[in-house]
C-alpha cells in the first residue's frame, strides 16, 4: 500500500462509488423583526432564532481520482435527502395611541430537500493511513415539503422551490481496509448563488435566520483494476 492514499496506487481504479449518512443541524442566526402601519396603528414582528434540532441526512455518489492531480485530487459527485428542522419564539407587538399590546409563541419547522452535489476535493496526508480532506462544492437543493407551525405561518417568507449554494468541506480520512476509506466530513455553507438578492446561505422561518450544518460520515469504495494488480508498486 503507497504511503499516500491519494493519488491512489495503480491496483485501483481511479473512480468508484461512496456513501454518506449524517447528521444536520440548524445554526441560529441573528433575530430579525418587521414593523409595518396601517392607519393610526403599528404593528411590530420580532423572530428570535432558538437552539438548533438534529436531523439526518444520506448522500450516495461517485468520485473520480486524478492520477497526476494539480489542484485538487478528486471530484465526487452525489445526490443527497436532507432533513433541517429548528424552532423560533417571535413575540407580536401592537400599538395604538398610547396603548401597547404584544403576545409572544413559540413554532417549530421541518424542511425536507433533495439535493445534487459535485465537489473539488484537495488531499493532505497526514499519517501512514490518515489524511485531511478539503475544498468547495455547489449544492443544488429542490424543496421537497415544509411542515410549520400554524400558529406563526403569517409571519414568515415562503421557502424558495429551487436554491443554489456554495459550500466548504473539511474533514479526516481514515484507511479502515485495503478497499475501504473512512471519512467523518463538516459541510459548512457559504452564500447562496440563486435565487439572487439574498446572498446569506440560511433558511428563514418567522422573521429570523438558521444557518444549515452537515456532518457526514462517508465510505469511499475503492475498486480493483484488474490490468494492474500485477504492476510494480510505487512506495
Amino acid at each position: 500500500m503507497s504511503k499516500d492514499q491519494f493519488p491512489l496506487s495503480r491496483e485501483f481504479k481511479n473512480g468508484f462509488f461512496y456513501l454518506a449518512p449524517g447528521i444536520t443541524y440548524t445554526l441560529p442566526g441573528a433575530e430579525n423583526s418587521e414593523t409595518f402601519q396601517v392607519a393610526d396603528t403599528t404593528y411590530t414582528i420580532q423572530g428570535t432564532p432558538k437552539l438548533g434540532r438534529i436531523s439526518f441526512a444520506v448522500e450516495a455518489g461517485w468520485y473520480h481520482s486524478f492520477e497526476n492531480p494539480r489542484l485538487f485530487h478528486y471530484l465526487e459527485g452525489g445526490i443527497a435527502y436532507r432533513r433541517f428542522s429548528g424552532s423560533n419564539e417571535i413575540e407580536r407587538t401592537v400599538a395604538f395611541d398610547s396603548l401597547i399590546a404584544s403576545t409572544t409563541e413559540e413554532g417549530s419547522y421541518r424542511i425536507d430537500q433533495l439535493s445534487a452535489v459535485v465537489r473539488a476535493i484537495r488531499v493532505n496526508q497526514l499519517g501512514k493511513f490518515t489524511f485531511l480532506t478539503y475544498g468547495p462544492g455547489l449544492n443544488l437543493d429542490y424543496h421537497l415539503s415544509d411542515d410549520r407551525d400554524a400558529l406563526i405561518t403569517g409571519a414568515e417568507s415562503p421557502q424558495q422551490d429551487l436554491k443554489l449554494q456554495l459550500h466548504f468541506q473539511i474533514g479526516i480520512g481514515l484507511r479502515l481496509t485495503e478497499q475501504l476509506i473512512f471519512l467523518p466530513q463538516l459541510e459548512v455553507p457559504l452564500l447562496e448563488a440563486y435565487p439572487g438578492g439574498k446572498w446569506t446561505p440560511s433558511h428563514s422561518f418567522a422573521e429570523a435566520y438558521h444557518y444549515p450544518f452537515l456532518l457526514s460520515f462517508r465510505f469511499m469504495f475503492l475498486r480493483k483494476d484488474l490490468m494492474n494488480c500485477n504492476a510494480p508498486r510505487l512506495n
